[in-house]
């Protein structure tokens, strides 16, 4: 068990960690909350001090590209389902009511963590009927914990925390310690770390049951949190293009501020009456009407917006990110002519990512099949192995459905020209050879064929049979 001053130390140390900052900065991108937010114009004044320009046009609108390239990754690897497959129709029956719809959804938010922040977890438990069910869990308050005391490899425990509201609307941080057998609940107030006595059963137990003689628990193999990591630095791809979505948004912003600006121009002022020139900037902006002296005058040089340049700039910024990031930029127009050869390729790059994704995917997606299977064995006394199951994991590329209809008859074409060659040529292939190939063409199962064969030639025998009985009684009606 681990002390309450421990857990506040390892809390503390979790937050400030460079894995938990990266996270949470992949999260503020996904959110939309760029650095251009903060952005400032500042000047030099004439007391030789830098102030910040306030009547400046500063627009400042964050372009959610990591928002779009993490959710594309995830609906590409899901777009093809999640199927767990098996030739035993019951446990086919069993594992699609475990993993159904409500955990291809919950599977959802584990991915996008997983993608946004370098890792997303996910947790099991058991419902009221004694079935296992699974749940996303936040990563960023999540941490592991290892003891090292028989083996520095393996997670001892793992903290959970989360910010709850106590009595007096105040606001607690909630800590979950988890074992693989217990789970103990404290608060934190401040830097004090106590038990949480609103807690009747404290530790609980993860599976706790009442029988006749009382409560009993079950004990577990394994802490009930798995982490599924979006590569070996659980470090989401925000780095790499983190500075060219910044420099795009820079690029954007300041071709709006030239917009917003373009009237004011540089301002050439003769007899100017005011105190300063921020006074001169802000009569011209708001009112539109400068006070000048006797022999005074104001004269607008207008300047040339680079346009040009920056909407090169934005452009190149823009394919720059997506080749970055490895990822389908939708944006791609070409000379029209989109064909599935080209659709293919523009997924070239998303495809070689997710295909990393996907191994670990199907190695996280194993370890729950071990338990549900487990489960299952214990419930209804098999003996279901893990090898029994296949985990398909297959995204679909969309297609120009035209063409893929062009295909499909191009192909019937093909099959039915091979079968009239087939059919003219019968009687010197032989029937066995004849229906084989057919088979082959018509994409017909062998040994179903073979089936077919069976059952036709045993029909026929006995019709043959039949006739030579009605034949033999009829002669005999004849000579009698």
């Amino acid at each position: 068990m681990l002390e309450p001053g421990r857990i506040a130390s390892i809390i503390a140390a979790d937050k400030y960690s460079r894995k938990k900052k990266q996270a949470r900065l992949g999260q503020k991108y996904y959110d939309g909350e760029h650095d251009i937010l903060g952005y400032r114009i500042y000047y030099i004044n004439k007391e030789g001090k830098l102030v910040e320009d306030l009547t400046k046009s500063n627009i400042r609108i964050p372009h959610p590209f990591f928002h779009e390239i993490s959710e594309q990754e995830v609906s590409y690897i899901l777009s093809g389902g999640v199927e767990f497959e098996t030739e035993d129709e019951e446990l086919q029956k069993q594992l699609k009511s475990c993993f159904g719809d409500d955990f291809t959804g919950e599977l959802k938010e584990v991915l996008i963590d997983a993608v946004v922040r370098g890792s997303g977890y996910i947790y099991w438990y058991q419902d009221v009927g004694g079935h296992t069910r699974f749940r996303h869990a936040d990563s960023l308050g999540i941490v592991e914990v290892k003891d090292g005391a028989a083996d520095d490899t393996v997670t001892d425990y793992i903290l959970r925390y989360y910010p709850v509201e106590v009595k007096g609307g105040k606001t607690a941080v909630r800590i979950e310690v988890w074992d693989k057998d217990m789970t103990w609940y404290y608060l934190q107030s401040g830097c004090l770390v106590e038990l949480d006595k609103n807690i009747r059963t404290n530790p609980c137990p993860h599976v706790l049951y009442q029988g006749e003689d009382g409560f009993y628990y079950k004990e577990c193999s394994r802490i009930p949190f798995l982490k599924l990591p979006y590569n070996r630095k659980e470090c989401s791809r925000l780095k790499q293009i983190k500075p060219i979505i910044d420099d795009y948004d820079l690029m954007n912003c300041g071709l709006s501020n030239n917009l917003q600006d373009i009237t004011e121009g540089i301002y050439v002022v003769k007899g100017f009456q005011g105190q300063n020139y921020d006074e001169l900037l802000t009569n011209v902006k708001a009112r539109k009407v400068v006070g000048v002296g006797d022999k005074g005058d104001l004269d607008i040089k207008t300047i040339d917006i680079p346009y040009d340049a920056r909407m090169a700039k934005m452009q190149e910024d823009e394919k720059n990110i997506y080749r970055t990031a490895l990822a389908f930029n939708s944006s791609q127009t070409g000379d029209g002519n989109i064909t599935n050869i080209i659709l293919k390729s523009r997924y070239t790059l998303l495809d070689m990512k997710a295909g990393k994704l996907i191994w670990s995917l199907k190695k996280f997606l194993g370890t729950l099949l071990e338990m549900v299977l487990e489960e299952i064995n214990v419930a209804c006394g098999t003996r279901y192995e893990k090898e029994e199951v296949r985990i398909r994991i297959e995204p679909v590329v969309p297609t120009d459905e035209k063409e893929d209809a062009e295909i499909r008859k191009i192909d019937a074409e093909t099959a039915r020209e091979k079968v009239g060659a087939l059919m003219d040529a019968a009687d010197i292939l032989g029937e066995d050879i004849l229906l084989k190939e057919l088979g082959s063409i018509l994409n017909l199962d062998e040994e179903m064929v073979q089936k077919k064969i069976e059952e036709q030639t045993e029909a026929d025998l006995i019709r043959e049979a039949l006739n030579g009985e009605e034949t033999a009684g009829s002669t005999a009606g004849i000579i009698s």
